[in-house]
């Protein structure tokens, strides 16, 4: 999922074994995140049509703050605002309003479920990045997924068509941008707190949000707050049952359930916004989901087998004295 990396709550130490029914759990949880971001999206795509970029993220970072205050603050006291590393959730939480910023740009522009298809070419990006930057190893399997989505890209965009022009590299520096923040969040997985990661995510956006307010503000209608206080509930609520659902199955098993995104924001676009992708749309929407459904089956398959290798090892090790 484009929102946010589950890096830093999947792979935290201390977390309950996941048993069958947990994971039934978490998969409803996270058609339940898909749903709820893609209704964000919608949402930030009417509101951009009457604010400015940067009021619409101030107004959706603040309310998450506000959130995360009322819900945890009480339970978890200063314990919550303890940061151990400060330096890196500052700099994710410069790159996640960096990724929100993109988005609502690109949703004043493009269609929501264009949009919601090009971005997720993250994973993809991610495999490009985790070479350089995290030295894993990159086979075969893992390229093919890669252009495999990229070829999606192309097939929505296509160069020359004048359908979108300069305006779907938007989406693209947004995959690029969100790439960066799964890179970062499974560099630093288990640093802070989850709690603590999500609420310095939102106190970052909504300060940095600040600085520009005073510069594009415009009272909102009163027929507006409701939905724009809706954004920033989305927001948060959202990125809180993220954390529930990887504290109930692995990252692996959850990830192909993250393009029912894609299937809700193009449902949305139908019935509210009145936007019928065209046919080489979906097929490059079909692609790009595809690409990303068989970089996941590598992954789980690549663990398969060093988890064997590893029992293997194990087994023939020989017994001390």
């Amino acid at each position: 999922m484009r929102r946010g990396s589950g890096a830093d709550v999947a792979d935290a130490p201390g977390l309950p074994l996941s048993t069958p029914e947990r994971v039934r759990v978490g998969i409803l949880m996270m058609v339940g995140c898909s749903m709820i971001f893609a209704s964000l999206d919608a949402t930030a795509k009417l509101m951009g049509a009457y604010y400015a970029v940067f009021e619409i993220v101030w107004l959706r970072y603040t309310v998450h703050v506000m959130v995360m205050l009322a819900v945890f603050l009480p339970a978890m006291g200063l314990r919550m605002l303890r940061a151990h590393h400060l330096r890196w959730q500052i700099v994710r939480g410069l790159i996640l309003v960096l990724c929100t910023g993109l988005s609502f740009t690109g949703l004043r522009l493009m269609p929501l479920a264009e949009v919601t298809a090009i971005s997720f070419v993250t994973p993809l990006m991610v495999t490009l990045l985790a070479g350089p930057l995290l030295g894993e190893k990159v086979g075969m399997a893992r390229w093919g997924a890669v252009a495999l989505g990229f070829a999606g890209v192309v097939i929505i965009v296509r160069p020359g068509s004048g359908i979108f022009g300069w305006a779907a590299l938007i989406p693209l520096g947004l995959a690029c941008a969100n790439a960066f923040f799964h890179i970062l969040s499974r560099k630093y997985a288990g640093a802070d707190d989850p709690v603590t990661t999500l609420f310095f995510s939102g106190l970052v956006g909504a300060v940095l949000a600040s600085f520009a307010l005073p510069f594009v503000w415009k009272t909102p209608a009163p027929e507006h707050w409701p939905a724009l206080l809706l954004m920033g509930l989305l927001g948060g609520g959202g990125h809180l049952l993220l954390v529930l659902c990887f504290r109930r199955a692995p990252a692996s098993v959850l990830a192909p359930f993250t393009y029912t995104q894609l299937a809700f924001a193009t449902l949305i676009g139908i019935f509210i916004m009145h936007h019928m992708p065209d046919r080489w749309s979906l097929v490059g929407m079909g692609v790009i989901a595809l690409a990303g459904l068989y970089a996941v089956g590598v992954q789980a398959w690549e663990h398969r087998s060093r988890r064997r290798r590893v029992a293997a090892g194990l087994a023939t090790r020989p017994m001390a004295d």
